[in-house]
């Protein structure tokens, strides 16, 4: 075996016998056996390592630390999985799992419009490869989910794609998704498991001329939990891109949004929420770059955290030179419960063009205490009072999810986590 990792963590160790176990040619000298573009990812890696809190754009959500006591042992590869939530199972979507780390399909043939399979992991976008955990992923996963909506199909049953951890090691999973000219669908990705060990996902999504992708997160993991996905976007041509997210966040969770507008009239929405309690941690970090003329993106994250929860939320907005007539607003605002919660925002914009218009926001406080009161002289009590103020807070996050029965599942999390607290 040749080592390139100095000084390793026993997690680090753990994941380069991995990574030459999988290469099947750990005795050949060779950096990583015979997959040339893996080894080159595993190399990356090795040179960066797991990032830490030293490095600008990690300095609140510090991997480095979370995974030192995390299992030195791949998760088990288990199938198996519980039932859909009701609310999610009422939708009667298209259901494919990854079960820490494989892929589990649908028996039989896959419905008219949509294709679906398992290939070969692929490389990741040029763009990533500065990222320490991307180039982390493409080095240890080998097989990936592969999902295309078909010409023009406008595939009105949503698609679940549930990412499942039960184990207390690592597992990483990539998905392909491409939405072919024309199409339109409505992805829900959840991030669920009592597993106590790191999942990483790796997402990369094409959306072709005219197509038109609506994608949902939700998160609800074990508080042991370690979680880091991201999601790669590019838009090509006039396409849509809108994504609704709800964490309750985990030990520490980071979910990356990446989005490309390479051409005219390109348009993305990004929605993100947190409810953090305990010692929960949850980061929603995203870049948008603009490099075709009269892009629209709209932004908004809410946070709410109490007791020792950590609420990040870093978002940038890139306009490059060829972006005129660019249009981005962005708004961060968190809702603090306690003394002891914290909330980090981190707000940029990096503008090349002349003629755009680009605003960002970011404000964070405590409930109004002057509402409570006149809540209370309605006949609320305190409890219900507060209740019903940080409901209303967070579901400025959703109120443009048009499919009904997907908005509901959302304000049913909402509903659930305030009735646990």
């Amino acid at each position: 075996m040749t080592e390139r990792l100095a000084n390793p963590t026993p997690l680090e160790v753990a994941l380069e016998a991995t990574f030459n176990s999988q290469s099947g040619n750990s005795q050949s000298g060779k950096p990583g056996g015979g997959d040339a573009v893996r080894a080159h990812a595993f190399e990356r890696f090795a040179a960066a390592r797991l990032p830490h809190r030293r490095i600008e754009g990690w300095r609140w959500s510090d991997f480095n630390a979370a995974l030192r006591n995390v299992k030195g042992a791949p998760a088990p590869l288990e199938t198996r999985a519980p039932p859909l939530v009701a609310e999610l199972a009422g939708l009667k979507p298209l259901e494919l799992r990854i079960v820490n780390g494989r892929i589990d399909l649908p028996a039989g043939e896959a419905p008219a419009g949509v294709r679906y399979d398992v290939i070969d992991a692929a490389p990741h976008m040029p763009q990533l490869e500065p990222h320490p955990l991307a180039s982390l992923n493409v080095a240890m996963t080998e097989k990936a989910l592969r999902l295309e909506i078909l010409d023009g199909d406008d595939f009105g049953q949503p698609i679940v794609i549930r990412h499942i951890n039960t184990g207390a090691g690592f597992c990483f999973a990539q998905t392909l998704i491409r939405l072919s000219a024309g199409a339109k669908a409505t992805i829900i990705e959840t991030f669920e498991g009592d597993g106590a060990g790191f999942y990483a996902h790796l997402g990369q999504v094409v959306i072709e001329d005219g197509a038109a992708l609506t994608r949902a997160v939700l998160q609800d993991v074990g508080d042991d939990a370690i979680v880091q996905s991201i999601c790669a976007v590019k838009l090509e041509g006039a396409s849509h891109f809108s994504q609704t997210s709800l964490s309750t966040g985990a030990r520490l969770s980071r979910h990356e949004t990446l989005a490309h507008l390479l051409a005219a009239g390109a348009s993305v929405k990004l929605d993100s929420a947190s409810l953090l309690a305990g010692e929960r941690h949850q980061d929603f970090t995203s870049e948008v770059l603009f490099v075709g003329e009269g892009g629209e993106t709209r932004q908004r994250h809410k946070g709410v955290a109490r007791d020792h929860g950590r609420n990040v939320f870093q978002g940038k907005f890139k306009v490059m030179r060829s972006a005129q007539k660019t249009d981005a607003k962005m708004n961060a605002a968190a809702l603090l419960l306690s003394d002891t919660a914290e909330t980090n925002h981190k707000p940029e914009l990096e503008i090349y063009a002349d003629d755009v218009q680009c605003a960002h926001g970011s404000t964070a406080g405590a409930l109004d205490e002057n509402a409570i009161f006149y809540m209370r002289q309605r006949g609320l009590d305190e409890d219900a009072a507060r209740a019903l103020l940080i409901e209303a807070f967070v579901a400025e996050a959703f109120d443009m999810i048009a499919h009904p029965g997907l908005h509901q599942a959302f304000a049913a999390r909402v509903a659930g986590w305030l009735e646990a607290k």
